[in-house]
């Protein structure tokens, strides 16, 4: 039986972190990553680990771990001028805002996500202007793991659209 339970924590410690599966993305250090969007260079500040994926009119910014692909998910475009939420209805009749604030070089808006309601879905949109470019920022987060809540790192997702800069 003694050699049973051995062999068990060896197997277990030989997998590394057993079940619990890859180290939380709010508890990784960030770090500063160069893109390029539409022709605009820019910068980015994000937890280490995220996968860039440039398509043609943006950039995508997940997690994969293994086989999965994690949230929080980024998407950078560049827009054309940049907006208000008080201009955007659908921010005004959005039941389930958690922020939205407008800043001297764009504005933000995070909120549950409305077709995963109390399902720990979040997103947020931002829009920042540099030099005379804007940026338009997406970002979602969801559970890693079953039964996680999500609501107090919605700011983290804030804090990386808003940390975009041009190049």
């Amino acid at each position: 039986m003694r050699i049973k339970i051995l062999a068990a924590a060896a197997a277990l410690a030989a997998c590394g972190k057993g079940d619990s599966g890859p180290e939380h993305w709010s508890k990784r250090p960030t770090e500063t990553v160069s893109a390029t969007v539409g022709g605009q260079g820019f910068t980015i500040e994000v937890p280490k680990g995220m996968r860039q994926k440039a398509e043609a009119d943006e950039v995508r910014f997940d997690f994969l771990e293994g086989e999965y692909v994690f949230t929080p998910e980024i998407t950078v475009r560049l827009g054309t001028e940049l907006g208000s939420p008080e201009k955007d209805l659908q921010y005004e009749k959005e039941p389930n805002v958690l922020r939205k604030e407008a800043m001297a070089d764009g504005w933000v808006v995070s909120m549950e996500n409305s077709y995963y309601k109390g399902k720990e879905d979040y997103i947020v949109h931002a829009e920042k202007k540099a030099g005379d470019k804007v940026f338009v920022c997406n970002g979602r987060v969801t559970p890693w793991k079953k039964g996680e809540t999500v609501k107090d790192k919605v700011g983290l997702v804030e804090k990386m659209c808003l940390s975009i800069a041009a190049k």
